[in-house]
């Protein structure tokens, strides 16, 4: 009984073993990953991020077959901050991908708005929503990439008739 009570003494005067939040921000830890950031002027969009992505939080869906012209597409929730996706960018050290020391956006809260970094979803709170749009990303970003495989495909074809044609004369 007497050392408890000695015990509640030294805990009265020691310095609490707690942090102050949510008052104060907890310390993070070493080799802390956060958010990817992403910028779209400095992408060259190799499909490396996309391809190396474990989970596949990163997809590139083809929105004008004719250019060529791709959309990057990341799901927060979906990504497992590994940074796989920045160690394989090779215009990483420019900025192009980058972790943050952001802390990832909880579900229910809004991610960032900004539309350069790529975030498919703004404010959506229901989990199986999310996994629905997701979803419909997967197989609108297939789609896109068949029909550019499809179309560069047939302008090689009407390349090589042409040249066979000009070289026929």
């Amino acid at each position: 009984m007497i050392q408890m009570f000695i015990e509640s003494l030294k805990n009265l005067v020691s310095k609490p073993e707690t942090i102050k939040y949510p008052f104060a921000p907890s310390p993070e830890p070493k080799g802390y990953r956060g958010t990817i950031l992403y910028n779209e002027e400095l992408c060259i969009f190799c499909d490396k991020c996309e391809n190396i992505c474990p989970p596949g939080a990163i997809k590139f869906e083809v929105v004008d077959i004719e250019s060529g012209k791709k959309q990057y597409n990341y799901n927060p929730y979906l990504c497992i901050y590994c940074g796989a996706c920045v160690d394989a960018c090779p215009k990483a050290e420019e900025g192009c991908l980058t972790q943050s020391e952001a802390r990832t956006p909880v579900m229910g809260e809004s991610v960032i708005k900004d539309p350069k970094l790529g975030y498919f979803i703004n404010e959506i709170n229901n989990p199986k929503e999310v996994e629905k749009k997701w979803r419909e990303l997967e197989i609108r970003a297939a789609d896109s990439r068949e029909k550019l495989a499809e179309y560069k495909k047939a302008k090689r074809a009407a390349a090589k008739a042409a040249k066979a044609k000009a070289s026929a004369e």
